[in-house]
């Protein structure tokens, strides 16, 4: 009997090294610098150990090859990363049907929310679902939207000034912020008012927290659907609760439901949705449904706008303050700028023509972007086997449908041939003397392409709008709780220091 198991545990081992060895021979195989992975957790062991975070990771992996196409493993799936802009191009542009999803991570069956949205969805149905929402972003729907973020922007800067005139110093970045953002996608996505600095437990607010709420239990659950997704589907593990998604279906139903009742038109979210089921309130701005939407794939929309504002935009808005309290001079030509345009309108209201004719606001707005993207990195899948030409060498690789490309989008904007001193925060890299010389193939914090963020735009002036408010009356200093030099917490999922974004803030 001992024997036998004996036997049988050689046997397993011997097995189990053949699989590691073949399974992780892919690159050598086809003669592709690669990263060499720990077994079963491959490439990504420092994130998934919490040794490093994403931001940091993406950047030590594009320093670490000096090939254009490099390989990794994402646990035991090969990856290729492209590191040079035309490459990145062919992905993003010029060959983008050959690479049009994203890697897979829900169903959009039995995570209806997650997995019906823009970001999830794939080929025909990824585009009709593009063609439908993209009449909510021109430039009409945004002037019309930027009268209901200016004036949550005004409120939220007054309830600001009067928490520091009652003796609040040190503003906790993060929980502004988010605040703020949670209000812009409360009157602008969902249709309704709020004010999360007054009503500080609001059930909208709340939600919002325990969605995004990047703890260990979600981020084990994101990790298995990611890895597991038949036995996800099997098991049926979504991300959030079902109260949660009944929630927002409650919500987002609701509203468009009383509307087509009562006959209210509002220039928001809701409405675009409405026209795109075909119910809603026309406006001047012609909407056509390409196909029938369920109220499932509709509201997931509404979702992915309350996910994208909610975390990503306050998160920008932190780095932008951080960066702002360490380089007074940048802090000051920006206030000098937004007085110059106070003076210009002479009591009249902010309006979107005029905040988009801040130069220097974009300046610096690009080059927190630049330097501390929204996304460290993003994803695509062949789709149709293609064969691509290192533009250096002229090697040739065929990349075959199915197989996964990961784009260093930290790592690329953090490059000094690209950027020089990227350490440092210049917003003259953006002026109109020097944005020509950067080539827009490295500059990718909403991506370049067809999948481009459809709310890039909206996020702008969304981002815009709070600063001059803020800038208008208000100083960002170093506080004792600042963490100068910033240094991000290797353990957390998302971007921050270990005890938060922390600014001193004085009138």
């Amino acid at each position: 009997m001992l024997l036998e198991f004996l036997l049988f545990s050689v046997a397993l081992a011997v097995i189990l090294v053949y699989w590691i060895k073949d399974t992780y021979s892919f690159f050598e195989k086809i003669n592709i610098e690669h990263d060499k992975p720990m077994p079963l957790l491959g490439s990504f062991k420092k994130v998934i150990l919490k040794q490093a975070n994403m931001f940091d990771f993406t950047i030590e992996m594009y320093n670490k090859f000096s090939s254009n196409i490099a390989g990794m493993f994402d646990m035991k799936t090969p990856i290729f990363m492209i590191r040079h802009p035309d490459l990145i191009n062919r992905v993003l542009v010029k060959d983008f049907d050959h690479f049009l999803d994203h890697r897979a991570f829900f169903n959009e069956d039995h995570d209806a929310l997650f997995g019906n949205t823009l970001f999830a969805l794939k080929n025909q149905k990824w585009k009709d679902m593009r063609a439908t929402l993209t009449p909510a972003y021109t430039g009409s729907k945004l002037r019309a939207m930027f009268e209901l973020i200016r004036e949550v922007a005004e409120e939220s800067v007054s309830n600001l000034k009067e928490e520091l005139k009652s003796g609040l110093e040190d503003v906790d970045c993060r929980d502004y912020f988010t605040r703020y953002a949670n209000d812009v996608i409360a009157t602008t996505a969902f249709g309704f008012k709020i004010n999360s600095m007054q009503e500080k437990d609001n059930q909208f607010f709340k939600m919002g927290q325990a969605i995004t709420n990047f703890g260990a239990f979600i981020m084990a659950k994101f990790f298995f659907l990611m890895n597991f997704r038949s036995l996800s589907k099997f098991l049926k593990i979504r991300l959030i609760s079902q109260q949660q998604n009944d929630y927002y279906m409650n919500l987002v139903v609701g509203a468009m439901n009383q509307r087509f009742e009562q006959n209210i038109f509002r220039p928001d979210m809701i409405n675009m949705l409405m026209e795109a089921s075909g119910r809603g309130v026309q406006d001047s701005c012609d909407s056509k449904s390409i196909r029938k939407w369920s109220d499932s794939e509709l509201v997931a929309q509404a979702f992915l706008f309350f996910l994208s504002g909610f975390d990503s935009v306050s998160t920008v808005l932190c780095f932008i303050s951080q960066e702002l309290m360490e380089n007074k001079d940048v802090q000051a030509k920006l206030r000098q700028e937004i007085d110059d345009v106070l003076s210009e309108l002479n009591g009249k209201q902010l309006t979107y023509e005029i905040l988009n004719s801040m130069k220097y606001m974009d300046c610096v707005v690009s080059e927190a972007l630049r330097k501390w993207p929204l996304n460290p990195m993003t994803d695509r899948v062949c789709t149709k086997t293609i064969e691509m030409q290192d533009p250096e060498t002229g090697e040739s690789i065929k990349i075959k449908a199915g197989e996964k490309i990961f784009i260093p989008i930290v790592g690329i904007q953090r490059d000094p041939k690209y950027f020089p001193e990227p350490s440092k925060f210049d917003p003259e890299r953006f002026s109109d003397e020097n944005k020509a010389s950067i080539n827009p193939n490295t500059f990718l914090p909403f991506g370049i392409g067809p999948r481009m963020c459809i709310a890039h735009r909206f996020a702008y002036m969304e981002i815009k709008a709070i600063l001059f408010y803020m800038l208008c009356d208000l100083n960002l200093e170093i506080s004792e709780k600042s963490c100068v030099p910033l240094t991000l917490d290797s353990a957390l999922p998302r971007l921050q220091p270990k005890n938060g974004f922390w600014v001193k803030m004085v009138e």
